[in-house]
């Protein structure tokens, strides 16, 4: 087993452990590899702020990113970021088309951006129908299932069986996390498996998500990085991570985040209904 897969799967027994706590010669019989082994992997763990570890074993970090933050608290992170993101990917939508926007706070970015006519958007987040539902150039649908609070989205068989039906040119999705060695993650597997399915459902994916989600692990894996078509993010990436993306044949478009005070001065401007 690879240290990345025996990683990925502490995480998974850490998060079905009953206590929330396993002890290291457990995880060790688990995994059938040494306890010193183990260690060194539970170590790599927490520095990524995913465990915490505790004499004799770890337990899980409640700020980890195996846990999601709700959606208001995520959409005031890398704020610049996120509208420089959405004003680009939405770019790519043309008159006529037919797109999913996938449930995230940079995918909200994205549909406050569109200007093109005429367009059906298909979305499973309650946020982004409601900033849909204001634009008459806009056709927008509304997936229903079982409503997740916190992230304020559908999810569920229904929403799978519905995007099952359906043909889309693009697909905007967002992922918790992504690199070229795991591929897109969530922290959620009901919300993978809501992802996956809107992928099949479009004939091209672009992957919005800024800067930090790289390299950041997650629970749920959604699909392998070479589904991906573009990843717009911004240019805070490392330009070791450009490489190493570049090498998995990602196609990269990097945006600059527009001056804080021109990004709050079109906030207003939308909170006022210009």
């Amino acid at each position: 087993m690879l240290r990345s897969e025996r990683e990925d799967r502490i995480v998974s027994l850490l998060a079905e452990a009953e206590s929330g706590l396993l002890r290291v010669k457990d995880l060790s019989a688990s995994l059938g590899v040494s306890q010193m082994t183990v260690r060194r992997d539970l170590e790599s763990l927490e520095e990524r702020g995913l465990v915490r570890r505790v004499r004799g074993g770890a337990m899980h970090m409640d700020n980890a990113l195996l846990f999601e933050k709700s959606f208001r608290r995520r959409g005031r992170e890398f704020f610049y970021e996120k509208i420089a993101i959405g004003r680009a990917a939405a770019a790519h939508v043309k008159d006529g088309d037919v797109i999913i926007l996938d449930a995230g706070t940079t995918t909200l970015q994205v549909a406050r951006h569109i200007r093109a006519q005429r367009v059906t958007a298909v979305t499973n987040a309650l946020p982004v129908a409601a900033e849909l539902a204001a634009r008459p150039s806009v056709s927008s649908i509304l997936l229903g299932g079982n409503l997740k609070g916190p992230e304020l989205c559908t999810v569920g068989p229904m929403v799978s069986e519905s995007l099952a039906e359906m043909a889309a040119d693009t697909l905007f999705l967002s992922a918790a996390g992504f690199s070229p060695e795991r591929g897109l993650m969530d922290p959620d597997m009901r919300e993978a498996a809501v992802k996956r399915s809107m992928i099949q459902a479009a004939r091209r994916v672009i992957l919005v998500a800024d800067s930090s989600k790289y390299q950041a692990i997650c629970f749920a894996h959604i699909a392998p990085i070479g589904q991906l078509d573009l990843l717009i993010t911004d240019t805070g990436l490392s330009d070791d991570a450009r490489r190493a993306l570049a090498a998995a044949g990602v196609r990269l478009e990097l945006v600059e985040p527009g001056p804080r005070s021109a990004a709050k001065a079109a906030a207003a401007q939308r909170e006022r209904g210009a």
